[in-house]
């Protein structure tokens, strides 16, 4: 039977220590972080939902130039505010607002990998894109019953 943990263990765990790119990239600096909570950032009105959406299409690599109406530029700036929205919500100390105007493009897109890292070990179960079970690859529907 294992022992309960005391809660100054239990917010160690929560808030790991990772390693981000020193500001001239020849070392490394140790930042506290915290899995990011978006979904209660969403509740609480500070995530627009199309930054949602640039996430996701971060993580699964699948945008086509215009595919959503955006252009390089557009797709772009949203990436970096969705960059800035994810290091806000795991930045723990020093928290994002105290480092925010020295943060590095490096440094930012560590800690959003970071953030995204359990999300992108699913990438091996997404690139099977054949026929599922019912072998219709998800094209054609089953024909009326008669």
């Amino acid at each position: 039977m294992s022992e309960i943990l005391s809660i100054e263990k239990l917010r160690e765990m929560a808030n790991p220590i990772i390693k981000i790119p020193n500001f001239d990239n020849t070392g490394y600096i140790k930042v506290r972080v915290q899995r990011p909570q978006l979904m209660k950032m969403a509740a609480q009105g500070k995530i627009p939902n199309h930054l949602m959406t640039i996430a996701i299409t971060m993580v699964s690599g699948k945008r086509q130039a215009g595919s959503d109406g955006l252009t390089e530029l557009e797709y772009l700036k949203e990436i970096d505010a969705a960059m800035d929205l994810y290091c806000m919500a795991c930045m723990v100390e020093p928290s994002y607002e105290e480092m925010k105007d020295i943060l590095t493009d490096d440094q930012r897109g560590t800690i959003f990998e970071w953030a995204m890292g359990e999300v992108g070990q699913l990438d091996s179960f997404r690139t099977d894109e054949g026929d599922g079970p019912s072998n219709n690859n998800g094209k054609a529907l089953q024909e009326k019953a008669e």
